[in-house]
């Protein structure tokens, strides 16, 4: 459309023929502006054959049912793609795979719904991203690894199994971060098939939107999975950590980086020497402090390995507990609710008492409608004790209601406390300090300043995930 309409301002055409006004497209405002503001400014005549419209003839009946057959050339656009979407939405509720390429590491079955089938060189491939990603490397250093050991990008690795060279022009053969992202949030590998997670604004626009995650459609257990459900889990803690991980001038990622933040300001603490070009013992400092001076902040000045010691320490304390004091589950119980216990205690026993009430309501609102039926009590009688039967009932169920939210999140409390359990069981006898325990057990740590002459107590204050408080902002964490 743009060359034709670049021939008709330098002049080398003057006519347009198609075969009917829907060939010229089915958006009625677009071919309406064309017809009759574009077209007469280039001198232009338009024909249309099968529906007989001539625009060098505008007194004839089809001109003037011009707007109304664009209207429903519209209409049947509109129609078409109504139908379409209702048929995707019902293939992907029968669990039908329809995808012309499918994801990194899996095959198109060869039955009716074409179930993902494994892929072993590109399964391989997802299960150490998944596993890179977990031990806490950010999603470039996965990216450069993966290139470095020479690995084909997913477009590459496809056309090579079908026996084609890659179509797509434009491909660096070199894996970046959206390759990596697009792998680690697929929750295909964990055999769940998430289908319409995205959609067009409309059969007029087709720029493509994220659907609300209620509004997708998913299987679980519809395929083998790549990856299991915990190793899902961890790459999502670490997804969601404060530190995004942020590696020395040697490429080594601290166990702790990006986690410790300034007990004063509330700033991250920054690492300092310890590299090549500076033979002095890497510490941690404030990040304020280094960047603005003492006027705003002070050094927090400690050693990373006093640091790490420390830090390691008090998680395998809190291993040792949990391995060994009987009643953890209790206390920690009692620590995550804090001043909860006896609200949530009472909100149980009300739950039981509203539920009760309930019974003998719904009993005495059957009882009332057999002695209607029996004749033993009047209309106006029964009709006034069914309204206030009823009306009680109402509010006891908007209380119940109310009260079963408040102990969801103590079942969630409670749900915490046992994966918090059972992370800490995983790492018993450990002696190191990793990246990938620190992200996994530590919410973020908290670094008193410096005692100095009178060498008074330091504080170093260890929060763990699921259990303290996690942090709300993590550009001041403190605040």
């Amino acid at each position: 459309m743009q060359r034709l309409l670049e021939d008709a301002q330098n002049g080398r055409i003057n006519l347009i023929i198609c075969k009917d006004l829907s060939r010229f497209g089915r958006n009625y405002i677009e071919v309406g502006r064309y017809i009759d503001y574009i077209f007469p400014m280039y001198n232009i005549r338009f024909i249309a054959l099968t529906d007989n419209v001539d625009t060098a003839n505008t007194d004839s009946a089809s001109m003037d049912m011009l707007p109304i057959m664009n209207v429903f050339n519209e209409w049947h656009s509109a129609n078409t793609s109504k139908k379409l979407r209702a048929v995707f939405e019902a293939n992907a509720k029968a669990g039908k795979y329809k995808t012309t390429v499918p994801p990194y590491g899996y095959l198109k079955g060869t039955d009716s719904k074409h179930t993902p089938v494994i892929e072993p060189t590109g399964a391989a491939v997802v299960r150490r991203i998944f596993e890179l990603r977990a031990a806490g490397n950010n999603i470039r250093t996965i990216a450069n690894i993966l290139n470095a050991d020479h690995i084909p990008v997913p477009s590459d690795h496809y056309y090579s199994l079908i026996g084609k060279p890659n179509p797509i022009r434009n491909c660096g053969h070199l894996w970046d971060n959206t390759s990596v992202s697009r792998i680690l949030n697929n929750p295909i590998y964990l055999g769940r098939l998430t289908q319409l997670r995205t959609k067009t604004v409309s059969y007029k626009n087709h720029k493509v939107i994220k659907k609300d995650e209620s509004d997708w459609v998913v299987i679980e257990n519809n395929h083998e999975p790549i990856i299991s459900q915990e190793l899902w889990d961890r790459v999502q803690a670490v997804n969601a950590s404060v530190a995004t991980g942020r590696h020395t001038k040697n490429f080594k990622l601290l166990p702790l980086s990006g986690l410790c933040y300034c007990a004063d300001c509330g700033s991250k603490m920054r690492q300092h020497g310890g590299c090549e070009r500076n033979s002095t013992s890497p510490v941690y400092v404030c990040s304020r402090y280094a960047k603005y001076g003492k006027a705003y902040c002070s050094t927090h000045t400690i050693r990373r390995e006093l640091l790490e010691s420390l830090v390691l320490a008090d998680i395998q304390r809190q291993i040792d507990l949990v391995l060994n004091e009987p009643d953890i589950r209790e206390k920690l119980l009692a620590y995550k609710k804090g001043d909860k216990t006896e609200r949530d205690n009472a909100a149980k026993k009300r739950l039981r008492d509203i539920d009760n009430c309930i019974k003998e309501l719904d009993r005495l609102i059957r009882s009332v409608y057999e002695d209607k039926v029996a004749g033993l009590i009047p209309d106006k009688v029964c009709a006034g004790l069914l309204g206030e039967y009823q009306e009680e009932k109402d509010n006891l169920t908007v209380e119940y209601e109310e009260l079963s939210k408040r102990t969801d999140a103590e079942d969630q409390d409670e749900r915490d406390v046992d994966e918090y359990i059972r992370r800490m069981k995983s790492y018993a006898g450990a002696e190191t300090l990793t990246r990938e325990m620190a992200l996994t057990l530590i919410e973020y740590v908290k670094v008193d300043a410096h005692p100095g002459k009178h060498k008074a107590p330091r504080t170093i204050e260890v929060f763990y995930k699921l259990i303290d408080k996690p942090l709300t902002n993590k550009h001041n964490a403190l605040e």
